[in-house]
């Protein structure tokens, strides 16, 4: 997981991360001062996450669990998606900072 973490937060741009045991945190700021701070919990397998405009505004909030499997989108530079169950979470930090939620289908 910690190597999951580590590429994720690479991915999207975090310039550090805050790791004990197995839990992490790392935020990402965008350009137009935007914010997404990421926190993930090896252990339970949550991902939470918020969003927060330029004035501060909290955007988008997310608390997940288990996460399936995290993949970075090659096509897209930085995006990561999570897989949570039948969620996919997009996370964008390119052009701007982004989080989209879609349903998947079931194998």
């Amino acid at each position: 997981m910690e190597s999951t973490i580590a590429r994720m937060a690479k991915r999207l741009g975090a310039t550090s991360i805050e790791a004990m045991g197995h839990d992490a945190r790392f935020a990402v700021v965008g350009a137009a001062g935007d914010r997404l701070t990421v926190s993930v919990e090896g252990a339970q397998q949550r991902f939470m996450a918020v969003l927060t405009d330029a004035a501060g505004v909290v955007r988008t909030s997310i608390d997940v669990a288990p996460v399936n499997r995290v993949v970075e989108d090659e096509g897209a530079a930085g995006r990561v998606t999570v897989y949570v169950r039948r969620m996919a979470i997009q996370i964008d930090s390119q052009p701007s900072l982004a989080v989209e939620i879609n349903t998947v289908e079931e194998d």
